[in-house]
């Protein structure tokens, strides 16, 4: 439906019509109904359908013009500017606490200017490798295979390069044994696909991705939760629920966990392998943070211990190079991968063959190695920032995880029922976190809340959790700050 059917002027209003028009607008930006670079009708059009003066339509657009909602060029008409502000959904934004309506409020909320998100668990834009990698997408330019279908398995270029960057993490996989997927997301709904069917029960760790909550739900696999301690998953908890619930499989993100930051230890991940092996559950483990890593070199991840062949294990290249590139691999067991291949055929049929040969150039020139090590010192400053602005700001009563990688950290508060506001409310003070609710498959006794440093300065962090606690402090009464120790901040 265009526009000017969606807009309604009310004549017995004291509100002069023009503000109707421009409030009506402005709505339908911070929906997400009229997305940025979308074109306005012209000022006759609108007029003539609404019944009103092209004056009063041309001061509708003038004062979105001014604030930022709409940019107009001579010749070409009147946008949706990318600085306009969704100040609707300030209201909007959690009152759907599940994993879909998170999403949704975390796509919208990208559109917000101004806006300290601590809400992504996204590398920084502003460190993406873009020259060195539009180079390598340029030195294939002269090539048309590169823009014909590839293989469903993916490249086979680029099978060889994953092989040897995971050969380097310890784990033996030959190019053929390597599914190239859409990112990691893909490869869980492939995996998901082969190994459950709808009413199926798989086990999760608690707390545990949102997405692949959002993904069982889709598939109508029930999800039972197995909570987490300081090293990982509790094992005792894991084989009751593998006694009791028979999940089909076992989901664990391995290494600089989302959303808690915990990267267990390697004694943890054998007994975890050891656990599995007796009752033969399959462990599908989620890599993606694996080569970030702060304070030295991580453990190795599952399958490189896995001598019973009892691992599916999936990366993706969305955290340590660029997001939007979509490429993730998927290495499972034989029988497993022989049942991948037709279901990742049948999804998509192939994958981008130019986007995959570009990461197979990239990584053949050495150059995420070199990417990863300049940004793991910035990285690690911004986890560094967060960790001592929790301890400066945050009063008594709220608990923090300690990672050693990755781009989250895990906060419990109380539970007490004057926090239930603190989304809307942060929104309101210019501040987005990722309420934890979303990332339980049920709900405990105290309130979480996930903080993600990767994209933001020390600053913004430090700014941030100011902004955070004193929000929390005023919610639940615990006074000041802890202590003044080792930072002073800003003033």
């Amino acid at each position: 439906m265009s526009l000017q059917h969606l807009l309604h002027i009310n004549r017995e209003r004291s509100q002069p019509l023009y503000q109707q028009i421009a409030e009506q607008i402005k709505m339908q930006i911070s929906d997400g109904r009229l997305p940025v670079g979308t074109r306005l009708p012209t000022v006759r059009q609108l007029a003539n359908t609404l019944g009103v003066t092209r004056l009063t339509v041309h001061s509708a657009y003038s004062e979105l013009q001014s604030g930022g909602w709409v940019e107009a060029t001579v010749g070409r008409g009147t946008f949706v500017a990318a600085s306009a502000q969704p100040e609707g959904l300030m209201t909007a934004a959690g009152r759907n606490l599940t994993p879909d309506g998170v999403l949704d409020d975390m796509r919208r909320i990208t559109q917000m200017i101004g806006l300290r998100s601590l809400a992504y668990a996204d590398p920084d834009p502003m460190l993406y490798p873009m020259r060195e990698f539009w180079d390598s997408m340029l030195s294939l330019r002269n090539d048309p295979a590169m823009f014909q279908y590839g293989s469903p398995q993916g490249d086979p270029v680029l099978r060889v390069e994953i092989a040897a960057l995971l050969g380097e993490q310890g784990i033996e996989a030959t190019p053929d044994e390597i599914l190239i997927t859409s990112g990691v997301s893909q490869g869980l709904a492939l995996v998901c696909q082969a190994l459950a069917r709808p009413g199926d029960r798989v086990a999760v760790e608690q707390p545990t991705y949102l997405g692949l909550l959002h993904i069982l739900q889709m598939h109508g696999i029930q999800a039972v939760g197995v909570p987490l301690d300081a090293d990982g998953v509790q094992l005792q908890a894991l084989e009751r629920a593998i006694v009791e619930q028979k999940p089909r499989f076992f989901y664990t993100i391995s290494r600089f966990h989302n959303p808690t930051g915990v990267c267990p230890s390697l004694e943890r991940r054998r007994e975890l392998l050891a656990l599995a092996a007796r009752h033969r559950l399959t462990v599908v483990e989620d890599d993606i943070y694996g080569l970030l890593s702060f304070d030295g070199p991580p453990p190795p991840p599952l399958k490189a211990l896995d001598s019973e062949n009892n691992v599916i294990h999936l990366t993706s290249m969305s955290k340590v190079l660029l997001p939007g590139i979509r490429v993730g691999s998927v290495i499972a067991p034989r029988p497993i991968h022989e049942q991948l291949l037709p279901l990742r055929r049948a999804n998509d049929l192939v994958g981008a063959q130019l986007m995959q040969r570009a990461v197979a150039d990239f990584l053949r020139r050495g150059r995420l190695k070199a990417h990863i090590r300049r940004t793991l010192p910035i990285y690690r400053e911004r986890r560094d920032a967060l960790m001592r602005a929790l301890s400066y700001w945050m009063p008594d009563g709220v608990e923090w995880t300690q990672p050693a990688g990755g781009f989250c950290c895990w906060l419990t508060l109380p539970g007490d029922e004057a926090l239930n506001d603190l989304y809307a409310a942060a929104l309101s003070r210019g501040m987005v976190f990722t309420p934890g609710e979303v990332f339980l498959v049920e709900p405990d006794d105290c309130k979480h809340l996930r903080l993600c440093y990767a994209n933001q300065s020390p600053d913004t962090i430090r700014e941030s959790v100011a902004v955070l606690a004193e929000l929390i402090r005023e919610r639940i009464g615990h006074g000041a700050h802890r202590s003044k120790r080792d930072w002073v901040p800003l003033v």
